[in-house]
Order: C-alpha cells, then structure tokens, then sequence
C-alpha cells in the first residue's frame, strides 16, 4: 500500500498531468513504494529492466559505460522525474544506468503488475503508456533542437559531424520494425 504522501506526489507530478483522477488511481494502485540509499544502482546497463520508475524525492545520475570502458555522464534527474521507459516496454536491456545520487523514494510499476493493469483497467494503461511516449518524444524533440541549435551556433562545425546527424535523423524513419 501506498501512503498518502506518496500518493499526493504521484497525483501531482507532470507525467499524467492529463489523466483523469480515476486513471491515476488506477494506476496508483499497481504501484510499488520503494526507497534506496545514496549510491544505489536503480537500473543497471545491459541488464534486464523489469520496471517503469517513477522518482517522486531524491536525485539519480544516468551514465553511459562505452565499450571502451569509459563512463559517461548523460544526465542528473531530479524529482518528479520518470526512467526506465525505453527498456520497460522491450525485450531489449537499458543502454544506460541509473545511479541514486541522493537518497530516494520510488514508485515502480514491475511486469507483472502491468499486465494486471492492462487487464483491469486498460484505459489507465493506456494513459500510462500515452505519458510515457509523451516523455520520450520529449526527449528526443529536445535533443534534436540542441544539435540543430549547435549547429547554427557553430557554422564552421566540421561538415562530417552535420551529415552524420543528418544520417541519423534519416535512420530513425528508415530502420524500424513498425
């Protein structure tokens, strides 16, 4: 069970600011409330991710470990935030890890419980997954306006590093399974 502080940050947060009271409750109630120390890993790179995070107190970092070994920083988040999106709904592990850099609260959906959700209540699944494709194309909307703005910053940028993102943009509609 959930308690009501917990539940009040859930409810407020930005993630399903569209979602009616009833979806979110539905919703609420296949949460998970878990706490973890300063240093915890809370989603491990190349490891099978078997939930959707929601960090609602608290700040984690999220780094990249390349095959060279290095380890770099993408970001830090702080709450309300959400991960563990793109890894929750494939079968394919996270491209990254996620450090508690602060003690923190979470409210986790795990697998099993989704599917309970989906079952039950399929119109908070499906607000679920809207919020959660909203928060990815955010995602990449952002990163695509900051390598356009670098780009226009920095006019002598090496042309090779142009026509890569170019390559790539163009990948993103080209290679895909849908």
């Amino acid at each position: 069970m959930i308690n009501a502080e917990a539940a009040d940050r859930f409810m407020a947060a930005p993630w399903l600011e569209s979602t009616d009271r009833e979806a979110k409750q539905q919703l609420l109630g296949s949460l998970a409330e878990e706490r973890a120390a300063k240093g915890t890993i809370l989603l491990a790179q190349g490891q099978p991710n078997d939930h959707l995070a929601f960090l609602i107190e608290g700040a984690a970092e999220i780094e990249r470990r390349s095959d060279g070994g290095r380890n770099d920083l993408i970001t830090t988040l702080k709450a309300p935030a959400v991960f563990g999106t793109t890894s929750f709904f494939r079968p394919n592990p996270p491209q990254a890890t996620v450090r508690a850099t602060s003690d923190v609260w979470l409210l986790t959906l795990h697998h099993p419980a989704y599917e309970t959700l989906r079952r039950d209540h399929p119109r908070a699944a499906e607000a679920l997954a809207v919020a959660v494709l909203r928060a990815v194309s955010e995602r990449f909307d952002l990163i695509d306006k900051l390598f356009a703005d670098y780009i226009q910053k920095h006019p002598h940028a090496p042309s090779d590093a142009i026509s890569e993102w170019s390559r790539f943009r163009a990948r993103l509609f080209e290679e895909h399974a849908i």
